[in-house]
């Protein structure tokens, strides 16, 4: 081997090693810039999840105050079917329908101790009263047994008609109602509100 044939293999070695320098390089700077791209990739992904939970949340938030809402108006059904109330669209067709049996006594009992049927008595006093009838009461009186829905009480038959409209509206609006005669009662007819059944 003579020194031409050396030089010229320093020279590819030489060669060689910046070549390798510089793949290493290259590769230092694939490898910074991989990690660079990985952090860029990553805050993308938690900026989207980011705004996915938020948009997520807002979603429920927004479904929990519909489900608030919507289980609220159930409950107010609910309480309103509960509780008896004549509905105030009814009030002045009855008020007139009332008012052609004006001057007609009648007592309104209610089981003592039931808020519900207390205030369907006072509801249905102060009808009675703008219909022009005289109203004794209202009474809240114990009974010895459970006293469930209406009875409507008369004095005797000749109050039937009247009688027969409280029923029928009673009925119209779901109410449970039954009548029966105590001929020894002093008003012309009386309602005994009863625990709701």
């Amino acid at each position: 081997m003579n020194l031409q044939e050396l030089h010229s293999l320093v020279r590819l070695g030489s060669i060689f090693q910046w070549l390798a320098i510089v793949l290493v390089f290259l590769a230092g700077a694939l490898q910074v810039s991989k990690f660079v791209l990985d952090r860029k990739v990553q805050n993308l992904r938690q900026g989207i999840e980011s705004k996915r939970t938020m948009h997520y949340e807002q979603t429920i938030s927004k479904l929990k105050q519909r489900l608030a809402q919507q289980i609220e108006r159930v409950q107010v059904v609910l309480e309103q079917e509960k509780r008896r109330t004549i509905p105030g669209h009814l009030i002045p067709r009855i008020k007139e329908d009332l008012a052609k049996y004006s001057g007609t006594s009648i007592r309104l009992n209610c089981v003592r101790g039931d808020r519900e049927a207390l205030g369907f008595s006072k509801e249905l006093k102060e009808l009675f009263q703008q219909a022009g009838w005289r109203v004794n009461g209202i009474n809240q009186v114990p009974y010895p047994g459970p006293i469930q829905d209406i009875v409507i009480i008369l004095n005797n038959t000749s109050q039937r008609q009247k009688a027969n409209y409280i029923f029928s509206l009673f009925r119209t609006l779901r109410f449970k109602t039954t009548a029966r005669l105590d001929k020894n009662q002093k008003e012309d007819l009386c309602l005994l509100i009863g625990k709701r059944g």
